[in-house]
């Protein structure tokens, strides 16, 4: 099933984080349930500078991510062509420029097209986790 949602919870997380690693980049990776972007997946060893974030996959938990999520301090949430590479390997991406706010991120498929996003509310109660 095609990730095509996002949890109001999880953009507003996403949003605080890049603002917390300003002027560095924040990365993570994405978890998602059915259609909808649930979880933010911080992996141990993450380096950020002013320019990029390294993230360590072999650091990654034995469960399934449904893609990536970074910021661009410069403003710019468009991919560069680093990004376009890392994508490959992720159903959707998301990129969060600089200020930050619900108006400034976009959402790509793994060849860099554009894609939309919904924000949608999101019921975590009983929330379950494949993790094993």
């Amino acid at each position: 099933m095609p990730v095509t949602k996002i949890a109001s919870d999880t953009i507003d997380f996403i949003l605080e984080a890049c603002k917390a690693s300003h002027p560095h980049e924040f990365g993570a990776l994405l978890e998602a349930k059915g259609d909808t972007i649930i979880n933010v997946i911080y992996l141990p060893g993450t380096d950020t500078t002013r320019r990029s974030v390294s993230l360590k996959t072999w650091m990654m938990p034995n469960m399934p991510h449904a893609g990536s999520v970074h910021s661009h301090p410069s403003g710019a949430a468009r991919p560069s062509e680093q990004d376009l590479i890392f994508f490959r390997s992720n159903e959707v991406n998301i990129i969060v420029g600089n200020p930050y706010t619900r108006d400034s991120w976009n959402a790509f498929d793994n060849s860099g097209k554009p894609i939309d996003i919904e924000i949608v509310d999101y019921d975590f109660g009983e929330e379950e986790h494949d993790f094993e």
